[in-house]
């Protein structure tokens, strides 16, 4: 976790293990406490009135989420203004003010990746000199990664998302590991995680021995497809995945993608659709 200041640290709260909220300080640079700030967007810019953008978005829900009245969209109003200066107050940061012309600057507050992080290790402490990026600590996140495997079964292309409890996460197709710190926090903050990691840590403390997490969420296609219900004995010179059913009398080819309480899940090659299908199509022409 990088500083966004330079000077003197005069005030350090940091040890391993412990966790640091949004919305709170633990550190004071020049004797002015730093708000520690989760945005789902990292800030790259100064921000000022009028302004528009994901970032904008990401901060009013923020502020949002911590209980104060920012607006809902993606606009910097007075409203965000009063908002987060509400919120400084409550740690002692600076202001927006009127001096500044009511901005916030990119450097006015310490990125957090995730809601709440776990401190693996503290690099910095009262006293020392630091720079604009200087370490300060770093967090559980930024050494971890997840493995990703999908069902054996799985056949359909195409990038997905992970909804972790309630927020879509991009999963770009062929993914086989996680490292984007934001991702990972969402992902580590997760009720699946918690609830895998409480059964991984009691079964280490039964067999004295490290245990590695695993757990379950649900995955969608990023672009919908259309996919027909079928029973198995509709399909006909089947190939591995492809195969041939008789749609309104004709020979149509498709795709079987996966099957579910004794129904076969397919999708129409060449984007066509299907009418009324033969379930028991002996003798059908070939399809391809």
């Amino acid at each position: 976790m990088a500083s966004p200041k330079s000077g003197t640290i005069t005030a350090y709260g940091c040890a391993p293990g412990q966790t640091i909220d949004s919305g709170t300080s633990f550190i004071a640079v020049d004797e002015v406490p730093l708000l520690a700030l989760h945005t789902a967007v990292p800030p790259f810019r100064d921000l000022q009135s009028g302004m528009r953008g994901r970032d904008v978005a990401a901060l009013n829900a923020e502020l949002r989420r911590l209980g104060y009245a920012a607006p809902d969209g993606d606009a910097m109003t007075w409203d965000t203004i009063l908002a987060y200066n509400a919120l400084a107050d409550t740690v002692g940061a600076a202001r927006l003010v009127k001096d500044n012309g009511w901005t916030l600057a990119k450097d006015a507050y310490v990125w957090l990746d995730g809601q709440s992080v776990t401190i693996r290790s503290c690099v910095a402490g009262i006293g020392a000199s630091i720079d604009v990026k200087s370490e300060l600590l770093t967090t559980d996140s930024q050494s971890q990664s997840v493995s990703v495997t999908m069902p054996q079964d799985e056949v359909v292309a195409g990038d997905r998302v992970l909804d972790v409890d309630g927020r879509m996460v991009d999963m770009p197709q062929q993914t086989t590991a996680i490292t984007d710190s934001s991702t990972l926090a969402a992902l580590l903050g997760s009720d699946a995680y918690r609830q895998a990691a409480g059964t991984a840590e009691s079964s280490e403390s039964a067999s004295d021995g490290a245990s590695d997490v695993t757990f379950t969420l649900q995955w969608l296609l990023k672009t919908p497809i259309d996919v027909w219900s079928l029973p198995p004995t509709a399909f006909y010179a089947q190939h591995d995945e492809q195969a041939c059913v008789v749609s309104d009398g004709k020979p149509v080819a498709v795709t079987v993608i996966g099957s579910r309480l004794g129904r076969s899940m397919a999708t129409v090659d060449f984007g066509a659709a299907l009418g009324k299908v033969r379930t028991n199509p002996q003798g059908g022409k070939p399809c391809r």
